[in-house]
C-alpha cells in the first residue's frame, strides 16, 4: 500500500480549519470557567445578589438624626480622584478602590493618605487584633492579636501580646511580643464526630480585650465546661501587668478565668459573645443577635445568667432585624453573627456643653458582621447596632450601609494572604474583596473606657485573610452616618 499525498485544495483549507478550532477552544474554555465558578461575587458585594437589594428594603430609609461628629472633618462622599496604583504603608500593593455607594467608607484621622494603619508583632504574623491605651505611657497602647500557626504542628493556640506605639504610620510593638499567660483549656464535651476535632487543639482563640465601666477585660474562646466549645472572661490585669504592676486584688471581678453562661437551649460550638452595661454599670451578656436575640443578666461573681430577656421586645426587634440585615436565603452559604465588643455612646457632641448623657440619648453600640462564604473564600461586611441601654434593650437603630475601611482593596497575590501563599497553584477567587474581619472598638483616648461621644475619636480593630492586622482611628459619628431606625 503506498500513502496518498494530500491534495493542494485540503493543504489551503486546513490552516483555515486549524483557526476556526482554536477559537472554539477558546470559548468553550471561557465557558465551562464560567460555569465551574457560579459562586463568583460582585467585586464589592459579598453575594451574587446585588447589594442594593439589601441596603434599601422596599426603596425605603428610616434614618436617625445623628449630628455630624465634626463638621471639618467629616467626610461625605469616599476615594480620591487619583485612581492610580499605589504601595501602602504595610508594604502591601494596592489600586485605588471605590467600593461604591452601597458602602459607607471610613477614613483615617492621622494617616497621611487616611487609610487604615498595620500593626506589627515584629517578625511574627498575627490577626484579629484588639487595642486598648497603656493607663501608665500616655504614648503607647496594649494590643492582643491571634498567632498565625497554620504552618505550624501544635495543639494549642496562642493569643500574642505587647505594648506598641506609633512608628511611621504604624502601630508596633516596642519588644517582641509574648504568649498571653491564659490558664490552660478544660477538657470540653466534643463527643459528636463534627466536634471531635476540638478535642485536638486547646488554647485560645478569638479573643476581645475591652474595657468595661470600671475594668478592662480579655474574654476568649475555649473548650466548656457545659458543652464543646464556650466563651471565657477574666481581669485582663491579672493577665497583661502593664494594666496594673503588681494588680492583685481577688475580690474583684473575674480575678480568676469564668466562663460566660448562657440561657438554654446551648449549642455545642458558642462564639462571639459580647458583654454590655446598662445606665447602672450592671453587666449583661449577649450572645446572639440573628435570626433572633439572645441576652442576659450576667453575675459577675461566678458568670451565671439569667433568663433570657430577648423575648420581651422580639417581635419588633426581629422586624427592624429583617428591614436592614442583607436577607440570606435558605442554604446559601451566608450568616450575620456578632463581631466586637460593645461601647457606650451618646449621640451628642462633647464639645456641646448642653450635650449631657441620658437613657434617652445614649446606647449600647456593636458592630455585627454578615459572612458570605463563596469559592471558599469568607468575606465579612459590617454593620453598626445600637440598642437601648435600658430594660428591655430593645434595638433603637442599624446601619442601612455596610462600613467599608479606606484601604481595602481587591483580593490578589499581593495581598500575602497565607492561605494562598501556601498554595501557589491554587486558583484566587474572582471578583472578590479582602477578608477583613472587624474584632474590635476601643476609645482611642487615654481617659476613655466605656463610654464616650459622637466626637471621640475610636479604634476599629480587623484582620487580614486570618494573616494580619490593621486598625483605623475615626470618629464614632463617622460610624454611624446611615442609621436606620427601628421604631415603626
Amino acid at each position: 500500500m503506498y500513502a496518498t499525498r494530500p491534495s493542494s485544495r485540503l493543504n489551503k483549507v486546513a490552516p483555515f480549519n486549524y483557526v476556526l478550532l482554536l477559537i472554539f477552544a477558546c470559548l468553550f474554555l471561557l465557558y465551562f470557567k464560567s460555569i465551574y465558578h457560579p459562586t463568583s461575587v460582585p467585586l464589592v458585594g459579598a453575594s451574587r445578589k446585588n447589594v442594593a437589594e439589601y441596603h434599601r428594603p422596599n426603596n425605603q430609609d428610616f434614618p436617625i438624626d445623628v449630628p455630624q461628629a465634626n463638621d471639618d472633618q467629616s467626610i461625605e462622599t469616599g476615594g480620591s480622584d487619583d485612581d492610580s496604583d499605589s504601595t501602602d504603608s504595610d508594604g502591601s500593593h494596592h489600586d485605588e478602590f471605590d467600593p461604591g455607594p452601597e458602602y459607607r467608607q471610613v477614613y483615617s484621622l492621622t494617616t497621611p493618605d487616611r487609610k487604615f494603619f498595620p500593626i506589627s508583632f515584629v517578625d511574627i504574623l498575627a490577626y484579629n487584633p484588639n487595642i486598648l491605651p497603656n493607663p501608665i505611657k500616655q504614648d503607647q497602647w496594649i494590643i492582643i492579636a491571634q498567632q498565625e500557626m497554620s504552618r505550624i504542628e501544635k495543639t494549642v493556640l496562642n493569643e500574642l501580646t505587647c505594648t506598641a506605639e506609633f512608628v511611621d504610620n504604624a502601630l508596633v510593638c516596642t519588644a517582641p511580643p509574648t504568649v498571653l499567660p491564659v490558664q490552660p483549656s478544660v477538657q470540653g464535651i466534643c463527643e459528636t464526630e463534627q466536634l471531635n476535632m476540638f478535642n485536638f487543639l486547646h488554647g485560645p482563640r478569638d479573643a476581645r480585650m475591652f474595657y468595661g465601666p470600671d475594668a478592662p477585660y480579655i474574654m476568649y474562646g475555649s473548650q466548656s465546661n457545659h458543652g464543646c466549645m464556650g466563651l471565657w472572661v477574666q481581669d485582663a490585669r491579672m493577665l497583661i501587668p502593664d494594666f496594673q504592676p503588681d494588680y492583685s486584688d481577688s475580690t474583684q471581678p473575674f480575678y480568676d478565668v469564668t466562663e460566660v453562661g448562657r440561657p438554654p437551649p446551648r449549642h455545642g460550638v458558642e462564639k462571639n459573645f459580647f458583654l454590655f452595661w446598662d445606665g447602672q454599670s450592671e453587666a449583661y451578656a449577649h450572645h446572639e443577635l440573628h435570626v433572633e436575640r439572645v441576652f442576659a443578666r450576667l453575675f459577675m461573681s461566678d458568670g451565671t445568667v439569667g433568663p433570657d430577656l430577648a423575648p420581651q421586645v422580639a417581635n419588633e426587634d426581629n422586624l427592624c432585624l429583617a428591614r436592614y440585615l442583607p436577607k440570606i436565603e435558605p442554604g446559601a452559604p451566608e450568616s450575620i453573627h456578632q463581631a466586637t465588643n460593645s461601647l457606650a455612646i451618646t449621640l451628642c457632641k462633647r464639645a456641646d456643653d448642653e450635650c449631657v448623657p441620658t437613657d434617652d440619648n445614649t446606647f449600647v453600640m456593636t458592630i455585627v458582621q454578615h459572612k458570605t462564604y463563596y469559592g471558599y473564600h469568607a468575606v465579612y461586611e459590617p454593620y453598626v447596632v445600637l440598642f437601648q441601654r435600658t430594660a428591655p434593650f430593645a434595638l433603637h437603630a442599624i446601619s442601612t450601609k455596610p462600613i467599608w475601611i479606606h484601604g481595602r482593596g481587591r483580593l490578589t497575590r499581593e495581598t500575602h494572604a497565607v492561605f494562598y501563599e501556601d498554595r501557589p497553584d491554587g486558583e484566587i477567587p474572582q471578583d472578590h474583596t479582602e477578608m477583613f474581619y472587624v474584632t474590635s472598638m476601643s476609645w482611642k483616648s487615654h481617659d476613655q473606657r466605656y463610654h464616650g461621644f459622637i466626637d471621640d475619636p475610636l479604634f476599629l480593630a480587623f484582620g487580614i485573610e486570618d494573616t494580619r492586622s490593621g486598625a483605623i482611628d475615626i470618629l464614632s459619628g463617622d460610624l454611624l452616618q446611615d442609621l436606620g431606625s427601628c421604631k415603626t
